[in-house]
């Protein structure tokens, strides 16, 4: 099976923007790379040693999820930033993973840090002149255009889980029960006729 990757701005990107997808393509028997470019330490709410704490908990959701590659680049968080140097080195990953497909948050996202990280993803792939298609999910902001859509119903559970392993985010925001909605009003709208939640995507 073609390898997947996913370059996450910060962990818990990929479990609440695609773990289901990712879930499912681990059951499938795909390879699931991760590379979170930060390591969310300005998200920690005053806990002490914020960054070393995601990190484990990120090792906790890959778990849970069945991703076996999971990288740590240790960025700026809050000051992530497209330059020629991160862009060669995510070409370089790209070229030695071969990925099928990418994903990375959308670039019409609020927060800056998922902005920079699509910006990064397309001038990496064009860099490595890979032929992966790239997929951006939907994190803080929706996205406003669909291109694909992804019955994630048989692996809600576990994406729930995902989330719920960063508990220092789940304990100051219901980022479950947020997703858990946001799942079930996807597949209510979009899947004709399919399961009862979903996650969607814009095409990079």
């Amino acid at each position: 099976m073609v390898p997947v990757l996913m370059v996450c701005a910060h962990p818990d990107d990929e479990a609440v923007g695609c773990g289901g997808t990712l879930r499912g393509h681990v059951v499938d028997g795909c390879e699931v790379h991760v590379i979170n470019l930060t390591s969310g330490e300005a998200g920690g709410h005053s806990i002490a040693d914020a960054g070393g704490v995601r990190e484990r908990e990120a090792q906790d959701a890959a778990a849970v999820l069945g991703l076996t590659h999971i990288a740590f680049w240790r960025e700026p968080d809050g000051a992530l930033r497209a330059t020629r140097k991160l862009v060669a080195r995510l070409a370089t990953e790209i070229q030695r993973i071969q990925p099928g497909l990418v994903y990375v948050p959308h670039d019409r996202d609020d927060h800056p840090d998922h902005k920079a990280a699509s910006r990064l993803t397309r001038n990496a792939l064009q860099m490595a002149e890979s032929p992966a298609v790239g997929l951006q999910c939907e994190i803080w902001t929706p996205i406003d255009h669909i291109d694909h859509i992804v019955d994630i119903s048989p692996h809600l559970d576990t994406k729930l889980a995902a989330i719920r392993a960063y508990r220092s985010q789940c304990e100051v925001m219901r980022l479950d029960e947020s997703f858990r909605g946001l799942a079930r009003y996807r597949g209510e709208m979009h899947l004709w006729p399919g399961g009862d939640f979903a996650e969607v995507f814009r095409v990079l």
